[in-house]
C-alpha cells in the first residue's frame, strides 16, 4: 500500500510539471510560490497529525470514495485539455476561452501530496523547530517545481510531445488512484457474490451505443466539413 501511495504521488508531481511546463516562466513562479505558500502555512495542521491517523483515512471508504470522485474529475479535466490543445488549429475562436480556462487550471491533486510530504517530514524530524521545518520544505517544494517544469521543458523540447505525456500521466494517475480507492470488499468478497450479468451487458451495451454515437458524430463532422470545401 505504502509503495502505491508513494508511486502515485511520484506521478502527480511529474504530470503537474509536465502541465506547468506548458506556462509561460511568469505563471510557473505564481505557482511554485503558492505552492510554497501553501507549504508553509499548513504547518499548523500537519502538527496535529499522526501516522496512525493517516493509515485510518487511507483506508475509510467515505474518504477513499470522495478521493475517487476528485480524481474522476481531475483525470477529466486533464484529457479535455490534452483533446482540446491537440486539435487546436488557432484559427477557431469558438472555444478559444474554454481552452484558455483548461490551460491555466493547474493540477490540484498535488496539494494532498505536498501536505503529505510534509506530515511525513515531520515525523522525520524529531526536534528541529517546526516553523524551520516548514519554510525549508516550502523553499525545497518552490524549488522542485520550477525545476521539474524546467527538465520537461528541456527532455521535450516540442509542445505537443508534452502534451501528449500530460494526456498519459493523467490517464496512469486516474487509473491506479481509482485502483488504490476501491473497497477492500472486491477483493476479499468477490468469490461470495455472483456476477450481475444483466448490469453487466447493459454497462457493455451503454458503451458499445456511446462509441457507436461518436463514431457516426465524427464520420457525419468528416463529411460535413469536406462538403463545405
Amino acid at each position: 500500500m505504502e509503495i502505491l501511495v508513494f508511486i502515485l504521488m511520484m506521478l502527480v508531481v511529474l504530470n503537474c510539471a509536465m502541465k506547468t511546463s506548458l506556462w509561460t516562466f511568469g505563471p510557473r513562479l505564481a505557482f511554485a510560490l503558492l505552492l510554497g505558500a501553501f507549504a508553509y502555512w499548513s504547518i499548523d495542521y500537519a502538527v496535529m497529525q499522526s501516522k496512525t491517523q493517516i493509515d485510518n483515512w487511507l483506508h475509510r471508504a467515505d474518504v477513499l470514495q470522495g478521493m475517487a470522485i476528485i480524481v474522476t474529475l481531475e483525470s477529466a479535466i486533464g484529457v479535455m485539455y490534452c483533446f482540446s490543445s491537440l486539435n487546436d488549429d488557432g484559427k477557431k475562436a469558438r472555444g478559444r476561452f474554454f481552452r484558455l480556462l483548461l490551460h491555466a487550471y493547474p493540477s490540484l491533486l498535488v496539494f494532498p501530496v505536498v501536505f503529505y510530504g510534509l506530515t511525513k517530514l515531520l515525523f522525520l524530524q524529531v526536534g528541529m523547530d517546526f516553523s524551520t521545518t516548514s519554510l525549508i520544505y516550502a523553499i525545497t517544494v518552490m524549488a522542485t517545481s520550477l525545476l521539474c517544469a524546467a527538465l520537461a521543458r528541456w527532455l521535450l523540447p516540442l509542445k505537443d510531445l508534452r502534451i501528449e505525456a500530460h494526456l498519459w500521466l493523467t490517464v496512469m494517475v486516474c487509473v491506479l488512484s481509482l485502483l488504490l480507492t476501491q473497497n477492500g470488499e472486491i477483493i476479499y468478497r468477490s468469490n461470495v457474490r455472483v456476477v450481475d450479468w444483466t448490469s453487466l451487458v447493459l454497462t457493455l451495451a451503454a458503451a458499445a451505443f456511446v462509441m457507436a454515437v461518436g463514431f457516426i458524430g465524427s464520420k457525419l463532422k468528416w463529411k460535413s466539413k469536406n462538403n463545405k470545401k
